[in-house]
């Protein structure tokens, strides 16, 4: 009964020291958005699961754009993503990093079609 409760004991004290040396994927980190488009109707809003980065766009515009998104997240390569909006249409552009994050930032450049 000693041995266990001496176990229990040295668990409940490491798990503070184990939690740290997790990586740390599941940290919120900074989105920076730039949009080109606003006049085109079309507005951004940014987000994040575990280490992905996800920028929403929306076109309340009346006419259909092709929008892309540049996503820059220090030392890895940029990514990009490309997405057509009809009218009143929303959608989501998600880019996953397979390094630690530090800030992402997101250039997103629409024009219309």
């Amino acid at each position: 009964m000693m041995k266990f409760l001496s176990m229990l004991i040295f668990m409940m004290l490491s798990m503070p020291l184990f939690a740290q040396s997790i990586p740390a994927a599941n940290k919120p980190f900074p989105i920076e958005v730039e949009l080109e488009g606003e006049a085109l109707g079309i507005r951004a809003s940014s987000g994040q699961i575990s280490n992905i980065a996800t920028v929403t766009l929306n076109n309340s515009g009346d006419q259909t754009v092709l929008c892309e998104a540049t996503f820059v997240n220090g030392p890895e390569r940029p990514y990009v993503n490309r997405a057509r909006l009809n009218p009143g249409e929303e959608t989501v552009v998600t880019q996953a990093f397979s390094r630690e994050i530090v800030r992402v930032r997101v250039s997103v450049a629409c024009s219309a079609q």
